[in-house]
């Protein structure tokens, strides 16, 4: 057996994940059905949030649950007696399909109604699991942060009075949007390989939730060109950190750029498998982890670069005191760690440990939410991303950890990063050092 079965294998993945979409509709990443995509139809929408970015068609019908459980099954044994006698150099590909075809058949449990405690869920669906965080951790950043935000009054109500004097007023979003989302752009064509023919056209409007971020619209793709529009939320609550997490993150150097390097991927080497990314997935966890590192590599790990940027391209655009700027590495800082106290009181919530009214105390006790802002925080809980702050923010914090043991210069570690977006590596191999690319 050679590389046609696995491509048979890997082409069978696809179709199941295509079909699990009509269950499962908020799982499917990135698809692309050929070397080349044109939009021919006008049914998209810039202010709803189902944008039908592909016209799956049949592929979303015809097979329950069960049928996609079942031969999600028979694939993965037919994969675990490949790997038995796997050729050399096959390792890493047939390692790949086996952990997300793993990851569907857990999320087809799940849809099925299967109950799983938090650790196992995750684990499931990206083959980490988070050790517990120590509370201390937050006690200290809040104590840190408390110290160090001006003004008097409890801590709560000074970081609320922060978070509003950093926020990015209307009139002003489409320019700090825009002039953000070319910097990073720039940042990706010096550092890698692209030809820069894929910079996103960006577009601020009021959608129909305040909760929405973004909405995504793709008008075509081939083989290093992907036309894509990103239309972002006018009442969302953009303070500056949110910039940052939100434009080189998900578009350039992030996963736009890791989607157009999968699709030449896929072109050159013909491998069904780097045509999807399912969200539920080892693969898509890896995907979040390396992205927001990239759109951090783009300020040379630097701090300093960071808030150099963040005073020319946010600040004074969005009229924003200058003065401020100098409390931004501890309010970075205070923001990764209260990421990892909301994912505490993600699995907290999932397992059943705490009412919801325990769970918003806890998450508004240490500043992460606003006072009265709990309750909000918890309905996220509830969505169809249930391991939301495992699959990004401890996924972050192990890409981090991995690039720090390479203990290479930043030059270097954009040619690692590159090579990741179209590999084999998932977030575990990444975890277990055990990365081959």
């Amino acid at each position: 057996m050679g590389e046609a079965t696995l491509n048979a294998y890997a082409q069978q993945l696809v179709d199941l994940t295509l079909n699990k979409t009509r269950y499962d509709k908020w799982d499917l990443q990135w698809y692309v059905e050929g070397p080349f995509w044109r939009r021919t139809s006008m049914k998209f929408s810039r202010t709803y949030k189902q944008i039908p970015d592909y016209e799956i068609g049949d592929m979303k019908h015809g097979k329950s649950l069960e049928d996609i459980l079942e031969e999600g099954q028979a694939l993965y044994a037919s994969l675990e007696a490949y790997s038995n006698g796997t050729c050399k150099g096959q390792e890493a590909r047939v390692n790949y399909l086996k952990e997300n075809v793993g990851n569907l058949i857990f999320r087809s449990r799940m849809l099925m109604g299967e109950k799983f405690t938090f650790d196992e869920m995750t684990d499931g669906l990206y083959n980490v699991v988070c050790p517990e965080t120590d509370y201390k951790l937050f006690e200290d950043a809040r104590d840190e942060l408390n110290n160090a935000l001006p003004g008097t009054g409890s801590f709560s109500d000074k970081v609320k009075k922060f978070r509003e004097s950093i926020k990015i007023p209307p009139e002003a979003l489409l320019k700090v949007l825009t002039d953000t989302t070319k910097w990073w752009h720039d940042s990706a064509v010096k550092n890698m390989d692209v030809t820069g023919n894929s910079l996103p056209r960006v577009r601020v409007r009021e959608l129909a939730e305040p909760n929405w971020v973004f909405i995504s619209i793709l008008f075509g793709y081939d083989y290093n060109h992907i036309e894509y529009e990103r239309n972002f939320n006018l009442l969302y609550p953009w303070t500056v950190e949110k910039v940052i997490e939100y434009i080189g993150h998900e578009m350039e150097p992030g996963h736009l750029t890791c989607f157009e390097k999968r699709t030449q991927k896929f072109i050159d080497e013909c491998w069904p498998e780097m045509s999807i990314i399912s969200q539920h997935s080892g693969a898509n966890s890896l995907g979040e982890g390396t992205a927001r590192y990239a759109s951090l590599l783009s300020f040379n790990n630097s701090m300093d670069e960071q808030v150099e940027f963040e005073k020319e391209y946010i600040f004074k655009p969005a009229g924003i005191d200058m003065r401020l700027a100098e409390l931004m590495p501890v309010w970075h800082k205070f923001c990764d760690i209260a990421d990892f106290g909301k994912l505490e009181a993600a699995r907290h919530d999932w397992n059943g440990d705490w009412d919801e009214k325990e769970t918003a105390d806890f998450v508004e006790k240490y500043g992460f939410v606003n006072k009265g802002g709990g309750a909000a925080l918890i309905k996220t809980f509830k969505t169809d991303d249930p391991g939301h702050y495992v699959a990004h923010y401890y996924a972050r914090e192990i890409v981090k950890d991995y690039f720090k043991s390479l203990n290479l210069p930043v030059s270097e570690q954009w040619k690692v990063y590159e090579k990741l977006c179209s590999s084999h590596a998932t977030l575990k191999s990444l975890l277990d050092r055990k990365v081959e690319i």
